[in-house]
C-alpha cells in the first residue's frame, strides 16, 4: 500500500472506520441477484429459440462491465483505499483506480437504461419511438461528457493538476453541477421509462388484469429511480473528513452498484413470467398424474383381489366334485358348481325345426326332471333311466338327443341356457 502524508498539519488526527464487510456484502449480493435474473432471461430466450436481440446484448455488456467494476472496487479497498488515519492520503495509483471505477459506474448506468429503452422501442409507435431515441441519445451523450470531465483538470485546485489528467481544466462549480445534473437526469430517465409501458399497453387488445400485470412488471424501474433519488439526497449532505469519511465512500459504492444491478433485474422480470407459468402448469400436471396413479393402483388392487377370489371358488368347486364316499361312489354326483354351468348352449343340443305330437309325447315320457335344486344336498327322486339328463333314451330314438320338450324349445327361443348336465344317481338305483 502506497500512501503519502497530507500537507496540512493543522487538521485533527483521527482513525478511519473500514467499510470492508459492508462493501463486499453489498456489491456481491447485488451482483449475484443480477446474474441469476439475467441468466434466466437468456435461458428463456435460447431455450424457446426466440433468439437474442439488441437489448440482450447490451445487458450482457453491462453485466460484464459490472463484474469488472466490482473487482476493481474491491481491489481498491484491499490495496490502499482504506487509510489508517487522517495523516495519510492516496497516491497517484489510487486516484487512477478511483477514476476508472467511477467511469465504469457511469457507463454501466447508461447502458442498462439504454437496454430498457431499446426493449420499449419494439413495442412503441412512431412518436413514442422518437421520444425514446431522444432519451437514449441525450442520456448517453451526458454519460460520455461525464467520463471526459472525470479526467479533466480542475481550475484553481493544485490536487487536480496531476500528470494523468487531460490537458484542459474546468471550473470546480461547473464540474460539481454537471455531475449532479447527470445524476438527476438518470433519475428522470428512470421515471420516463417506467411510465412508458402504461402508454404502450393502452391501445393493446388485452384483458385489464393482464394490462395491469404487464405494466407493473415493466414499471419496476420506478424502484430504481427511487433508490437513485435517495442516494443523491444522501450525497448532497456532503462528505466531510471525519472518522466515517471512507466508510461513507464505501457504502456509496453499494448505492451506485444497486442502480446498475436493479436496472438489470427489473428488465428480466417480465421475461420470467413464462417460467412461473410453466412451473405452475408442471405442478398441476404432477398433481393430476399422482391422482390418476392412485386411482389406477386401487383399481388394480381390486381386480387382483377379485381374481384371487375367483380362483379360490374354482378350487373349492373342484374339491367338492372330486370328493367320494367310502364305497367309492362320487359324493358330489348331484352337486354342480356354478362356474361349470355353460353360458352358451352345448353344440350337441341342436334345435329342430318342428316336432310331431308322437315325438313330443315320447320325449316327455323318456326324460324326467328332478324336483331338487342341483346345489342342494338332498337326494333326487329315482330316474327311469340310468343315462344322464343330457341323453333321451338314445337306444330308442336318436332324434330326441337334441331336444326334450316344448318348454326347452321356448327357453332356447328366449335366449336362455339349456339345462345342466345331470349324472346317474346311484342312491336311486340301489333303492
Amino acid at each position: 500500500m502506497n500512501t503519502i502524508a497530507r500537507d496540512s498539519d493543522d487538521d485533527p488526527v483521527f482513525t478511519y472506520i473500514s467499510p470492508w464487510n459492508e462493501l463486499n456484502a453489498g456489491l456481491w449480493s447485488l451482483f449475484a441477484g443480477a446474474t441469476v435474473f439475467l441468466g434466466l432471461r437468456l435461458w428463456c430466450k435460447i431455450d424457446r429459440r426466440h433468439g437474442l436481440w439488441y437489448d440482450d446484448y447490451i445487458l450482457i455488456v453491462s453485466w460484464t462491465i459490472l463484474l469488472a467494476n466490482n473487482i476493481l472496487i474491491v481491489y481498491e479497498f484491499a490495496t490502499g483505499y482504506i487509510l489508517e488515519d487522517s495523516t495519510q492520503s492516496w497516491d497517484d495509483r489510487m486516484h487512477i483506480l478511483i477514476n476508472v471505477s467511477s467511469c465504469g459506474t457511469l457507463i454501466g448506468q447508461a447502458l442498462t437504461k439504454t437496454a430498457f429503452a431499446v426493449t420499449l422501442l419494439r413495442l412503441s409507435n412512431r412518436w413514442q419511438q422518437g421520444v425514446l431515441w431522444f432519451c437514449i441519445s441525450t442520456m448517453n451523450v451526458w454519460m460520455v461528457l461525464k467520463v471526459i470531465f472525470q479526467w479533466a483538470k480542475v481550475c484553481g485546485k493544485s490536487n487536480y493538476q496531476d500528470w494523468y489528467r487531460l490537458n484542459f481544466c474546468i471550473g470546480p462549480t461547473f464540474r460539481a453541477d454537471f455531475k449532479e445534473g447527470g445524476n438527476v437526469y438518470n433519475v428522470i430517465m428512470d421515471f420516463i421509462f417506467a411510465s412508458f409501458p402504461w402508454l404502450i399497453t393502452r391501445s393493446l387488445e388485452m384483458r385489464k388484469v393482464e394490462k395491469i400485470g404487464l405494466c407493473v412488471t415493466l414499471s419496476l424501474g420506478m424502484v430504481v429511480a427511487i433508490v437513485s433519488a435517495v442516494r443523491i439526497s444522501w450525497k448532497d449532505d456532503g462528505n466531510e473528513r471525519d472518522p466515517y469519511y471512507i466508510w461513507r465512500n464505501g457504502v456509496s459504492q453499494v448505492w451506485y452498484s444497486s442502480e446498475v444491478t436493479g436496472t438489470i433485474m427489473v428488465q428480466c422480470i417480465p421475461i420470467l413470467r413464462t417460467i412461473i407459468k410453466e412451473i405452475h402448469t408442471s405442478l398441476v400436471t404432477k398433481k393430476l398424474e399422482s391422482t390418476l396413479t392412485g386411482d389406477t393402483r386401487s383399481m388394480s388392487f381390486g381386480s387382483k383381489r377379485a381374481s384371487a377370489v375367483s380362483k379360490r371358488e374354482t378350487t373349492i368347486g373342484k374339491r367338492i366334485s372330486a370328493s367320494t364316499y367310502s364305497d367309492g361312489s362320487k359324493k358330489g354326483a348331484d352337486i354342480i358348481a356354478l362356474r361349470e354351468i355353460p353360458e352358451e348352449p352345448d353344440h350337441s343340443w341342436q334345435r329342430l325345426g318342428s316336432l310331431s305330437a308322437v315325438d313330443t309325447e315320447r320325449a316327455i315320457q323318456t326324460f324326467h326332471f328332478s324336483d331338487s335344486w342341483p346345489l342342494s344336498n338332498e337326494r333326487s327322486p329315482a330316474l327311469h333311466s340310468s343315462h344322464s339328463g343330457k341323453s333321451f333314451d338314445t337306444d330308442n330314438d336318436r332324434r330326441s338327443h337334441s331336444f326334450t320338450a316344448t318348454s326347452e324349445e321356448k327357453d332356447l327361443e328366449d335366449g336362455l341356457s339349456p339345462p345342466p348336465k345331470r349324472k346317474t344317481n346311484h342312491w336311486a338305483e340301489q333303492s
